[in-house]
Formats: C-alpha cells, structure tokens, sequence
C-alpha cells in the first residue's frame, strides 16, 4: 500500500482537504485550482470626482434686533393696539397708559414756566431801573448834587437787581426742563414700536395696573433677515474654514461665502444666508469661534429661538475616489475595498477611509439615487497605480465590489497565498453583476395616508 499525505489547506475560514499521492507531491497548486464555485458579487465602477467638502454646525435663530417692551411709566393700561404676533413697523403704537395724570403734570409744568417767565420781566425791569439810577447818579456825584454814599448804593442795588435777574432766568430754564420732562413722561404713556419687526403675545390685559420699569409687556424681534448664532470648533476652523484665501485686511467678513439652513424637520430653508461676523477669540471654555449670519427671510417663515443646522461649503477635493460606504471592509486594523481584476479574481486595496457624504450616483438601473458615499485613499500607495498592476489603466472603470464582500475577502485571501506559493492562477474567480440600489424607504405604515385605491 502505498503512503499518502493529507495536505490542508485553511484559506480565511475555507478549509479544503485534498488526499495526494507521493507521486502526486510534485504537483503544483494550480492542480487544486477550480475546486471552488465562482461567487456572484454586485459591482460599481470606482467613481472619481470633485468633492466638495461641507461641514454643519448647530445654531440657533433670533433677531437681528430683540428687546422686551417694558413700561417706562406707572398707570392703568387703557389699550392694546397691535395684534397679538403680528408685524409692527417702527413706530407704531403697541399700548397706551392711562395719561391723565401726565397730562396734569404736563399743564402744571407749563403753568410753572409761565411764572418763571412772568418772573424774568419782573427783574429785568427792576434791573433796568437799578440800571438807569446808577446812570443818573454818575453825573451828579461829580457836580456834588448828591453823596457818594448815594451813588454807591445804586450801584449795589444794580448788582442786586442783576443777580435777581439771572436767578430769574435759571428758574425759567429749570421750569422748562420740568415740563419737558413732564411731557416725555406723558409721551411714554404711548408705548410704540422701537423697530420693525414681530410683536409677541402681550403679558398683560387692559385694566391692569403696570409699574415702571416693571415686567415685559410682550417682545419684539426683528427678523428680516433673521439672526443666526452658531460656533465652529477651533481645530476646524483652522484646518479647514481658514484658507489662504481669506484675507480680512482686505474686507472680508467671513472665509465662508454662503450657508443653508437646515430647519428641526430636516428641510433645508430655501434661502441661503451669509456671515456678517466672526468673533475675534476662540472660546477658552468651548474651544469654539462663535459666528453670526444672517438669512433673509421676508416670508417670516422663521422665527427666533428656533434651533437649527448650519451646513456651508469649506473647500473642495478634486479629483477625489468615491465608493459606497458598505463597500469597505474592516478586517482588524486595516479598510479595504475589493476590486475584480480583469482575470476575475478578486484582488484587495488598502485604504485610509475620508470623508462620507450622500451624492447623487448611478444605480445601476440606468438611473441615479442619492447614496452615501465615502472618498478614499490608498495607504501603500496610489490607487491608481494599484489598479494599473492589477491592469486596470482607468480607475473608473475598476469594478468596485459592493455586495458580496465577505466571500470575495476569503477569495482575494486564498488566492494571495498560493500566489505566494507559486501559483500562476487564482484559486476562486467572482461572477460580478451590477449593483442596483435601492433608496431605503420606512417599513412603518403611515397613520395618516390615505389608502389607494388597490388597497381598498
């Protein structure tokens, strides 16, 4: 009886046994070839295109201008003009306070002017009389007709009646200050819009007793265009906000051109906003620069403390590698994509995984859908070059697989070790087949559709 050795091969999981004589030894491994099944994969072609890169960032809305509408005097509030949410211009009366008691203050004021006044004619004439003694009594001191006592008395009451004169006058101007005061308390009795913009619901009813400086009677905010606030983390901001482009000597507000909006529900605002400031200090507490930006929004479709996302174009990658992110795989510390050489056996590339974003790509249905895909790059070296050993020149038409991953991993496996054994051929081929994808849709019914008419 002849001798026979059991030779094992264990290929990633794949065991085969295969029984040899001793005159079977020489054999090479190619002899084992073909005693596995091709395995059918989905493909798509390696996709090179400019990227270009965005970022989002949390924000939230409110005016451009927002104050409280607080009373600036005490009364009982006779009126709400505005309506309860609605536009207000710059000026428009939102409420009135009772003024009578204002009024009252204005008229007494007005009547203590009058005395002031009255009171200012009253020294003036008495100084003018004070004036022409010490006139008179200049020539007859000289000719003796009367004492220089006499004439020095008059001049003394002219200083008097001069004194008494300008007291007079300041009084008139306290009094005017009184009343001017007394009439902007009555004016305030008239609360009006201080800009244009949204009037919240008023806090208040009429009839009721408001104080000074008290509680807000309802807010305002202006918004057209709206006011976004969001923070852009201090790495990013130099890494990639930051370009060379961007030169502030020269007036520019923001490295970032435009953003959009997009709202709690996921919508994106129609209308894309732009940044009016960058804070000049990175927050020690949040590492993060606050920006400011504003966004038109004349529909008042936004309104303030609204929380949104802000999404803007930081920079591009040209000619950047794409492939569907479920076409990496992760085998311990490495990414890998798996690409049908032209001899169909699958053949691995290891990547160093970029940036994830959805793009609109072929579905292999002749169509596009939106996809989540990933840029990579090669970490030996450069794809392109891996692709060309493989003999694939172009790298958009190397076939990328997709679906079947696992299977073409063991194959790619196997095969690199009886490569490594001196094998001329691949140890298992894959069969592949274009990947059609599908836009996941929810499998949760909807409460609220109506049922069509195959359902009735």
């Amino acid at each position: 009886m002849k001798a026979t050795n059991i030779l094992m091969l264990a290929v990633g999981g794949l065991t085969l046994t295969t029984l040899v004589s001793c005159r079977e030894q020489k054999e090479t491994p190619a002899a084992m070839m073909g005693t596995m099944p091709p395995v059918p994969v989905a493909v798509m072609n390696l996709q090179q295109q400019d990227v270009d890169i965005v970022a989002t960032w949390f924000g939230h809305l409110r005016g451009v201008e927002q104050a409280g509408i607080r009373p600036e005097v005490s009364g009982k509030l006779l009126r709400q003009v505005y309506v309860d949410g609605t536009h207000c211009e710059k000026g428009e009366v939102l409420f009135e306070i009772d003024p009578a008691t204002y009024k009252a203050a204005v008229d007494q004021a007005a009547a203590n002017v009058a005395a002031a006044k009255a009171a200012v004619l009253q020294a003036r004439a008495a100084d003018d009389r004070a004036g022409q003694d010490v006139e008179r009594y200049s020539a007859l001191v000289k000719n003796g007709s009367i004492s220089e006592k006499t004439y020095t008395d008059a001049q003394s009451a002219k200083k008097t009646t001069e004194a008494a004169l300008a007291a007079a006058d300041a009084q008139v101007k306290l009094a005017e200050a009184a009343l001017e005061m007394a009439q902007i308390n009555l004016d305030r009795c008239t609360i009006r819009a201080p800009f244009a913009g949204l009037a919240g619901n008023a806090t208040v009813s009429v009839g009721d007793y408001i104080t000074a400086n008290g509680p807000a009677l309802t807010r305002m905010s202006s918004v057209d265009p709206i006011r976004v606030d969001f923070t852009v983390p201090g790495k990013e901001m130099l890494s990639e906000v930051l370009s060379e482009a961007y030169n502030p000597h020269s007036g520019d507000t923001s490295p970032i051109e435009a953003f959009e909006l997009i709202l709690e529900d996921g919508t994106v605002f129609s209308r894309k906003g732009r940044v009016v400031a960058i804070d000049s200090e990175v927050n020690s507490s949040t590492a993060s620069v606050n920006f400011v930006g504003h966004v038109p929004n004349d529909e008042y479709r936004l309104r303030a403390g609204a929380a949104v996302r802000v999404r803007a174009k930081t920079g591009e990658i040209k000619d950047a590698l794409l492939v569907p992110v479920r076409a990496i795989v992760t085998s311990m510390n490495h990414r890998l994509i798996y690409v049908v050489a032209p001899d169909g056996t699958p053949r691995g590339i290891d990547v160093q995984p970029g940036r994830s974003m959805t793009l609109e790509m072929p579905d292999g249905k002749g169509g596009k859908a939106p996809m989540l895909m990933q840029v990579i790059t090669g970490t030996v070296g450069p794809i392109a070059d891996q692709l060309k050993e493989m003999g694939i020149d172009n790298v958009t038409e190397a076939p990328v697989i997709v679906e079947g991953t696992q299977m073409a991993a063991r194959y790619s496996k196997a095969n690199s070790g009886l490569r490594m054994k001196g094998a001329k051929e691949g140890f298992g081929v894959v069969i592949p087949r274009p990947f059609e994808y599908t836009v996941p849709t929810t499998t949760t019914p909807s409460v609220t559709a109506k049922p069509s008419a195959a359902t009735k």
